[in-house]
């Protein structure tokens, strides 16, 4: 199966059965679950300290944080996608760094947008755990036909991105109006929905990965590529509430 997620592939677990070194356990649902978890509240714990630090010293004081939780988030997630045998280490150190940033960005949108990060952020454990029941219960059914689309959108979506983004650069007009309106609203609700198939598609790769019978420490690596998914999908939910507000 192709996945839409660049963490995941078969180069991904090709790595990991590679540097694998059996020690009589075997990866399960259950195992990544559990370490998304312990992921996730990491990165509640990092994004209260930014924010905490941000209410009792003011906006400037979790600049540096925001800035480097962007940058260094970035930069060990890509480490991690092409060495993946790092991510009981990498993974989360990788929390701590997002957990820095959405903190810093839910803080401002609080500031504008009373009390819409909690919402955000319920939506976002709501449809992961909706996601993740029906999947583990059966009832959705994922195809190599649905996670090519899945990819082949998430390629779409990344390109108006990256068109946004160079014309914005080049202070083109155009750049700053793809971002409103019709267009930026529909933008918006196709990287929302992306972001909830893409999950089902990252539960199907883990149950692929998992008739591999690579050990229980590489449930870090696929707990990590769960996390990038769910921080993508509270970002853009958390920026269609902010769109619906204006």
């Amino acid at each position: 199966m192709k996945s839409s997620n660049p963490t995941y592939g078969r180069n991904a677990i090709a790595r990991l059965a590679s540097s694998d070194v059996k020690d009589g356990t075997v990866m399960s649902l259950q195992g990544v679950a559990k370490k998304a978890f312990v992921l996730l509240v990491v990165v509640l714990i990092s994004a209260a300290y930014t924010w905490r630090t941000a209410a009792l010293h003011g906006v400037d004081a979790i600049t540096g944080p925001a800035v480097l939780g962007c940058i260094g988030g970035l930069v060990l997630g890509i480490a991690t996608i092409f060495v993946p045998s790092m991510a009981p280490i990498s993974a989360p150190l990788y929390a701590v760094l997002e957990g820095l940033a959405i903190g810093a960005i839910s803080y401002w949108t609080n500031v504008r947008y009373h009390g819409i990060p909690l919402q955000a952020a319920v939506a976002t454990f709501g449809i992961t755990a909706v996601c993740f029941g029906l999947f583990a219960s059966g009832r959705i059914e994922v195809s190599e036909s649905f996670a090519e689309k899945v990819a082949i959108g998430i390629i779409g979506l990344l390109v108006v991105y990256l068109l946004r983004f160079t014309l914005v650069l080049a202070g083109v007009p155009l750049g700053t109006t793809m971002n409103q309106g019709v267009f930026g609203f529909v933008v918006n609700a196709a990287s929302i929905t992306l972001a909830v198939m893409c999950l089902f598609v990252d539960f199907a790769e883990i149950d692929s990965a998992r008739k591999e019978k690579l050990s229980a420490k590489t449930e870090w690596y696929f707990a990590f590529s769960v996390l990038v998914t769910i921080i993508w999908m509270y970002l853009a939910i958390l920026r269609m509430m902010r769109r619906l507000r204006r």
